[in-house]
């Protein structure tokens, strides 16, 4: 067979692993993982996984930080034909018992579970399965568009598209070290294992909750070359005092999405680091759509996040929604018949924006309701409907108030029936399984929730209201509990 082979993932592990088997492949806090050992683990942990009891549309859950197993294990699980379900760091319990029972995984893998399996005794090369585009290889969590969360299917056909627009917009190669800032559970992490198919190198933070400073040294110590994570992380790094003695020379770009970059943390961090900016866009339901590169001129790549993929349309309609379609989209949700188009043929995102005279994609603001916090995607009915079952709330609404370092902060506005504080509907949260980042860091207590029309409620009036609290301290804001401003996930 020859290497590689579109919609084979391992095919270009193993093409990696032929050329170059000395090359590094996976920096870990001080280990070093080369192709042709990245390999040999895959293939030890496939036949460990197979005798588990993983085999062809199984599906295998894996919670794990970002560590060298959660890639060995990321592509032995295809190697044997089965399904890949990565759970993030951040999920509630709740929220990760209904993906497991939406999905009826084989196992869930976790730490020391994954040493086992990927030090396992090597017993030899296993042949995957035949190359079909149409096959599910991965089901992601998305932030759904009502209150429940959605499973996407990422399809053989999907990954290659988005592999190939991905890396080639931002030029990647195999002199690349790219340091994964985010979970790599979830979306804009898990982009970065495309690069491992370009031989890069990917680099490994090992720690669940984010630090600028562990960032920022081990960036220096393995000279990463791509840096990608959300805007929070730039802005968090920006204001760490180890930045001036960070040694980031090495670090041609830096890679951000998950929610709008400020044009001014953009232009400081390029001035400090030289570290050029791009920003790429799209969402786990509907795929991605733009990715910025480097070369782009430095406005486009601070106000813009991209151009659409050569094989992706964008559409923006009368209402200034942008829409897509194309081979990054995803079939349909698992478990469903419909995938996220709609009666008129494309993927609706949701947001407004426009399309300039030279190509790039402007995103303006949001049509839908979804909050972003750090990058994650934060549904607020889904958190209403948590907060609802707590007896002194008897109405809710949640918005999103703007905020420097996150994009974002969630303002529940309540009608209580009695005294309640926020740190009582914080326990609350942490009662019922609901993952912390979405928990509300501010309470307005208010005498009813306004609507816009007959059961609608009004939240653009929400949100101005909570903007107006935005220049605040919230540590000075009635029934704001400092819990929500501790270990916050990246």
């Amino acid at each position: 067979m020859a290497y590689p082979v579109p919609y084979l993932p391992t095919s270009y592990l193993e093409a990696n692993a032929l050329s170059a088997p000395d090359r590094p492949a996976i920096f870990d806090s001080g280990r070093v993982l080369s192709f042709g050992e990245l390999r040999e683990r895959v293939h030890a942990a496939a036949w460990a996984l197979r005798a588990a009891g993983v085999g062809l549309g199984e599906v295998a859950a894996l919670a794990l930080p970002n560590v060298w197993e959660y890639v060995v294990l990321e592509l032995a699980v295809p190697l044997l034909g089965a399904v890949v379900l990565p759970l993030p760091p951040s999920l509630g319990e709740a929220e990760r018992r209904w993906a497991l029972e939406c999905t009826g995984a084989r196992l869930t893998v976790q730490q020391p579970e994954a040493e086992r399996l990927c030090s396992a005794p090597y017993r030899g090369r296993l042949e995957p399965p035949p190359p079909d585009p149409d096959r599910v290889v991965e089901i992601a969590l998305t932030s759904g568009t009502t209150g429940r969360p959605k499973l996407a299917s990422l399809h053989g056909g999907l990954k290659q598209a988005t592999f190939e627009a991905f890396t080639s917009r931002l030029e990647v190669s195999a002199e690349d070290r790219v340091l994964i800032i985010t979970p790599v559970t979830q979306g804009i992490g898990g982009m970065c294992l495309y690069c491992l198919r370009r031989g890069a190198a990917l680099v490994m933070l090992r720690e669940p909750r984010f630090s600028p400073e562990l960032t920022l040294r081990t960036a220096a110590a393995t000279a990463s070359t791509l840096l990608v994570g959300v805007p929070t992380n730039v802005i968090r790094m920006l204001d760490s005092p180890e930045l001036a003695a960070a040694d980031l020379s090495a670090a041609r770009c830096t890679a951000v999405a998950g929610s709008p970059m400020p044009p001014e943390a953009a232009r400081l961090w390029e001035t400090r680091t030289g570290s050029r900016v791009c920003v790429f866009y799209g969402s786990m339901d509907a795929g991605q759509a733009a990715v910025g590169s480097p070369g782009d001129p430095q406005e486009k790549r601070w106000t813009t996040v991209g151009r659409p993929h050569d094989q992706v349309q964008v559409r923006i309609t009368s209402e200034g929604e942008i829409c897509m379609r194309g081979p990054t989209v995803q079939n349909r949700y698992w478990g469903e018949e419909k995938g996220p188009y709609a009666a008129d043929g494309w993927a609706h995102m949701g947001d407004l924006g426009f399309l300039d005279e030279d190509g790039y994609l402007h995103v303006t603001g949001r049509l839908k309701d979804v909050v972003i916090r750090g990058g994650s995607n934060v549904n607020p009915h889904e958190v209403e409907d948590a907060l609802r079952s707590h007896p002194a709330v008897a109405d809710v609404s949640v918005v999103g108030r703007p905020d420097r370092e996150l994009g974002e902060r969630l303002v529940a506005f309540v009608v209580a029936r009695g005294a309640l504080r926020l740190v009582d509907l914080q326990l609350h949260l942490r009662r019922v399984g609901l993952a912390k980042y979405k928990w509300p860091e501010l309470l307005e207590l208010v005498d009813e929730i306004p609507l816009s029309g007959p059961g609608k409620v009004n939240r653009k009036l929400l949100r101005e209201w909570a903007a107006r609290q935005a220049g605040a301290d919230p540590d000075a804001t009635a029934g704001t509990a400092s819990a929500g401003k501790e270990e916050e996930s990246s």
